[in-house]
């Protein structure tokens, strides 16, 4: 019997062995073609074939990866390969990437093809019924939310028609989502929002999407006749349904029924990020006798937390208030804004510092100026702030000021007093000396060499008050020596105002911009010849461009799990992340070598502060306009920017670098626009924590 015993092991052991062989055998053949699947991502290559082969290939792992990378290249002419996958592929998984990835490609359509398209997909690929399956991962449903990103205002009508009156309900998320994205584009009809009217009765069981599509659409009637039920959110449990219900009341101007609850939201919301939206909501209303609103804005000039201070300082500057107002909380108010603004014992940030000057020149004009200190400060984002606000004052006497940093070796302050020479010269049109210095120092700044004073300097020249025919010749000279990718926001802007300026000798410069490698480039010098010529010239766009920089590295980034931590170090505290290697590959290579290999975030500030919106960092300049010396692509997915979401940031598709940003709350707008690489996990105490200028001590691998 032990014979036997010993006999079956040995027979069967070859059988064990061949079973794992053939195992590592398929898992092999998967990675090589995950690995096609991502060089052809990347290089936005479909026409050898290999790519469209894989759509159906016999592994399901591998259609639903090839299908997700056709949300990334953005190509039509599979779009019907596409609509195949998702009508008839018998994994759910597929299905949900290729409705993602039709909405991601369709809105490159022109208007009949989309209109097609839109028809069979609403009448055709879509049924009554309810797939179920794994929640979030329902194909029709995202087809559905998909379809608003590119659907015209007779699809919207169709999607309602269809689907917007059954009962049970079907689809609700899918079907508000597809509102907020149509709204989202200017998009909108009587019956979609009654759609989202219906979803929010009972008050208590509305749902903060259904707020966000509304807050979308905006100051329309059929949201005016129902203001009094909208506005009795305020009293909701959940903040996000309170935030966007802040935006939208912002957006109605309603000032019977808005402003109370406004600011009880404003003054007692315990959610900071609420506190913050009432406040820019507030602040579009005429404030001039609403004394308990303007002690609101007050309190929160020196409210705990930061957020709400930075917010209510700048935008108090947007309600038009005069400091010579009879009341006296007005005058009480302007008292502290100006001492802010001061900040003579340095008794305030020198955030809130910024935000009071910049209100102030805004309100008080030319007597704003003798509280504006241009002098040298330690702190250089400060200081540009500064000068920007001594032209916002519109007082003739400070471009001397200006002038004085005018060829500064710093470029942030170059920068900034060339917007300040613009706010100036827009307050004083018709003072010709002051228009004639700003319009020859703009020209004179193209000759520098620095992508953010030279695009500073475009764009200035692409106002209208500075529009001349005799800008083309420095701008082509200029445009000449530029460079991709490091010069692609000045390249963006020359072109954008060769546009502007209609110059028939601008054409030819214009049509050598057309043979870059960089996508946004060809685009813009589409776009400036299309407003010169009247032509469109989307045909000459090349179906193929060939990246500047690849790093196919396989080798490491197989090595890496398909999610993993990284550990934030900064001067507020830790910031633990989860990078997402499976949905953003090359994205997460990038960020995780330039973190680990170069110790490049090491230092870095974060440059760029929108309370409840993002913070971000990444850029070794620290002014915005800085980068890792090269560029990689967008890598689209059907992840969302909810709260807490890591995405890179871009000037147009496939220009990514070292930049990030950190969502502070949910961003659908952002979505299929900007590649999500990550989430935190922990510390989002501290994202908002982070203020302008705090810096990153070090991203490393989290233990």
């Amino acid at each position: 019997m032990k014979l036997s015993f010993l006999m079956l092991i040995i027979l069967t052991a070859p059988i064990i062995l061949s079973a794992q062989m053939v195992e590592e055998y398929d898992l092999g053949l998967r990675q090589d073609k995950m690995d096609i699947i991502l060089r052809m991502q990347d290089t936005r290559t479909i026409y050898d074939g290999k790519l469209i082969s894989l759509l159906t290939d016999a592994d399901p792992v591998i259609r639903s990866r090839a299908v997700m990378a056709f949300g990334s290249i953005q190509d039509t002419s599979v779009l019907n390969l596409l609509v195949d996958r998702f009508a008839n592929d018998k994994d759910q998984q597929v299905r949900f990437m290729a409705a993602f990835a039709i909405g991601q490609t369709a809105g490159l359509l022109y208007k009949k093809s989309r209109e097609t398209l839109e028809h069979d997909l609403i009448w055709n690929r879509l049924d009554l019924s309810d797939e179920g399956g794994k929640q979030g991962f329902n194909p029709k449903e995202r087809l559905l939310e998909e379809i608003g990103k590119f659907g015209t205002e007779e699809a919207l009508t169709d999607i309602i028609t269809r689907f917007g009156n059954i009962y049970p309900p079907l689809y609700m998320r899918g079907l508000t989502m597809s509102i907020a994205r149509f709204a989202v584009r200017n998009i909108t009809t009587r019956e979609s929002i009654q759609y989202l009217l219906k979803s929010i009765k009972p008050i208590d069981v509305a749902r903060w999407l259904t707020v966000y599509a509304l807050q979308r659409i905006g100051n329309q009637p059929e949201v005016r006749t129902n203001l009094e039920e909208i506005v009795l959110l305020y009293k909701h449990r959940d903040p996000l349904v309170r935030m966007n219900l802040a935006a939208l009341l912002g957006k109605v101007k309603d000032e019977k029924i808005c402003i109370e609850p406004l600011q009880k939201l404003a003054d007692f919301d315990g959610d900071w990020r609420v506190r913050v939206n009432a406040l820019r909501a507030l602040s579009n209303y005429d404030l001039n006798g609403k004394d308990e609103i303007v002690r609101t804005f007050k309190r929160s000039f020196l409210a705990g937390n930061t957020n709400i201070a930075v917010t209510a300082l700048s935008t108090f500057g947007n309600t038009g208030l005069k400091k010579d107002d009879a009341s006296k909380t007005s005058k009480e108010t302007f008292a502290l804004l100006e001492k802010i603004a001061v900040n003579r014992d340095n008794e305030y940030e020198w955030q809130l510092q910024a935000e009071a000057v910049t209100s102030l020149a805004k309100l008080e004009g030319k007597d704003a100026l003798t509280l504006i200190n241009s002098a040298n400060y330690s702190q250089p984002l400060l200081q540009a702030q500064l000068l920007t606000a001594l032209g916002s004052t519109g007082s003739p006497e400070v471009d001397h000021t200006l002038l004085g940093y005018i060829d500064s070796d710093k470029p942030l302050l170059y920068r900034a007093a060339l917007e300040g020479l613009s706010e100036l010269s827009k307050k004083n049109p018709d003072d010709s000396i002051i228009v004639e210095t700003t319009y020859n120092t703009s020209i004179n700044a193209l000759k520098i060499n620095d992508v953010a004073v030279v695009a500073t300097a475009a764009g200035i020249l692409g106002d209208s008050i500075f529009i001349r025919k005799t800008s083309v010749s420095p701008l082509l000279e200029t445009l000449s020596r530029l460079r991709v990718p490091d010069d692609v926001e000045s390249i963006q802007e020359i072109l954008s105002t060769l546009g502007k300026l209609k110059d028939d000798k601008a054409i030819e410069g214009i049509r050598s911009q057309m043979e870059q490698r960089d996508r946004s480039v060809v685009y813009a010098a589409a776009s400036a010849l299309k407003s010169i010529t009247g032509k469109d010239y989307s045909s000459d766009i090349p179906k193929y461009f060939e990246p500047i920089f690849t790093d196919f590295d396989f080798k490491y980034l197989n090595s890496l799990s398909d999610t993993f931590r990284v550990k934030m170090e900064t001067i507020r505290g830790d910031v633990v992340m989860e990078l997402y290697n499976n949905y953003a590959p090359f994205t997460v290579m990038s960020f995780i070598k330039l973190a680990t290999q170069r110790g490049f975030y090491r230092g870095l500030p974060f440059h760029r502060i929108v309370p409840n919106f993002v913070i971000q960092g990444g850029d070794p300049r620290g002014d915005g306009w800085g980068g890792p010396g090269y560029s990689i692509r967008s890598e689209f997915s059907p992840l969302t920017y909810e709260t807490g979401m890591l995405g890179i940031a871009s000037s147009g598709k496939d220009t990514e670098g070292s930049q990030f940003f950190i969502t502070q709350s949910p961003q659908p707008h952002l979505d299929g626009r900007y590649t999500i690489f990550g989430k935190v996990i922990s510390g989002m105490d501290v994202v908002n924590k982070i203020q302008l200028d705090d810096h990153i001590f070090d991203i490393k691998l989290a233990q």
